[in-house]
């Protein structure tokens, strides 16, 4: 039995070279030029999200240098926090359709930095889950973890003229209690606690917690 291969046979111009002239055997390959990766869902939320935020924080509102900083993302939009230019603390939400919210310290450097290492809880807030933005002046933080569990932490950026850096954390619902945060100030490594939320009402224990509870 014979077997029979076809093969499409494409003609060169009167006087081009052929692709394999001087290579017989050898076949041409072309490799395509490699493109951008296309922007994933929720990079194209936060570009959508800092603009409505950026057309909603307006006037003396209005971030100033870097800009928003995005302290927690998703497929549906953002959490910003920034500075103004008289240095007010900020933060805002923005999710499509058009919802924005923002919210700003009435008061220049508030809350006020200072000396001595510490956090600085700034956002508790349900945006893209339960976010808990924080700053740390004077220390590095290491980790986070709740219940002995690591916590994934944002570094979200730096504020008060670089004196506070600022993080992020996020649970899927609302949380309580505290989480233990390790902090290395020059050679030592300690633990500080962030309290999460605090209830004053009965039905705390339906919650999810983080460490002892507040009430």
């Amino acid at each position: 039995m014979l077997s029979i291969t076809s093969c499409a046979i494409s003609e060169s111009p009167a006087g081009a070279p052929s692709p394999t002239s001087g290579r017989e055997g050898v076949s041409a390959t072309v490799t395509p030029r490699p493109s951008a990766a296309e922007p994933t869902s929720n990079e194209k939320a936060v570009a959508r999200a800092a603009g409505q935020m950026n057309a909603a924080a307006s006037g003396a509102n209005s971030p100033a240098e870097p800009g928003l900083l995005v302290a927690a993302e998703s497929s549906k939009g953002a959490l910003f926090v920034w500075e103004t230019a008289d240095d007010r603390f900020c933060h805002g939400v923005a999710f499509m359709p058009q919802m924005t919210t923002v919210a700003c310290s009435s008061r220049p450097n508030s809350p006020p930095t200072e000396g001595k290492p510490r956090l600085v809880p700034l956002v508790r807030m349900m945006a893209t889950g339960w976010n808990v933005v924080f700053g740390a002046e004077h220390e590095t933080v290491e980790s986070v973890t709740c219940n002995g569990r690591p916590l994934q932490v944002r570094d979200v950026g730096a504020m008060a003229n670089g004196r506070r850096a600022i993080h992020a954390i996020e649970f899927p619902d609302l949380t309580v209690g505290k989480v233990s945060v390790q902090v290395r100030r020059g050679t030592r490594v300690v633990t500080e606690y962030l309290e999460l939320e605090k209830f004053e009402k009965a039905g705390t224990q339906d919650l999810a917690s983080c460490g002892p509870v507040n009430r």
